[in-house]
């Protein structure tokens, strides 16, 4: 999977000045990119016009960013806590306790409870994760295709 430190050492190795972070490249712009490729591959403006590449898109940026899932992984968590709240005062935890503090109905009920809640946020980190992973590969993507457009007209 590609990774933001990848990604970032792979643009300063071309050229490009990553100073601004990940988020900031959305800065870099086509003539930035064309010009560090030339560089790169000892091309011209008129072999490698900066009309050949299309910038990262802040929205693509932004969706590399761990801090962009935080709330949905909050309101899921928020959700999921309500309920196992609801549900262990409710009348099946009342139930399961059966009166008495520490009974085994009680734990395995509690247990249960805490299970749902788990596999939840399992399910919402996973989603959220598998997104930022596809972003990012989306980047790497976009990236290589820079470099593989420069090398096919240095090589080709």
């Amino acid at each position: 999977m590609a990774m933001i430190d990848d990604i970032m050492q792979q643009l300063q190795s071309m050229g490009l000045d990553v100073s601004g972070g990940f988020s900031g490249l959305g800065q870099l712009g086509a003539g930035d990119i064309s010009q560090a490729l030339q560089s790169q591959y000892g091309l011209s403006s008129y072999q490698l016009p900066s009309s050949m590449f299309q910038p990262l898109s802040s929205d693509l940026l932004k969706g590399g960013l761990a801090g962009t899932y935080s709330p949905q992984v909050e309101a899921t968590g928020q959700t999921l806590l309500s309920k196992m709240l609801a549900a262990g005062g409710g009348e099946k935890g009342i139930q399961a306790a059966g009166g008495f503090a520490g009974s085994g109905q009680q734990q395995q009920y509690t247990g249960e409870i805490k299970d749902v809640y788990g596999k939840g946020m399992t399910d919402v980190l996973s989603q959220t994760g598998q997104q930022r992973a596809q972003s990012l590969k989306s980047v790497q993507d976009m990236i290589n295709q820079w470099q593989q457009q420069a090398s096919g007209i240095r090589y080709g």
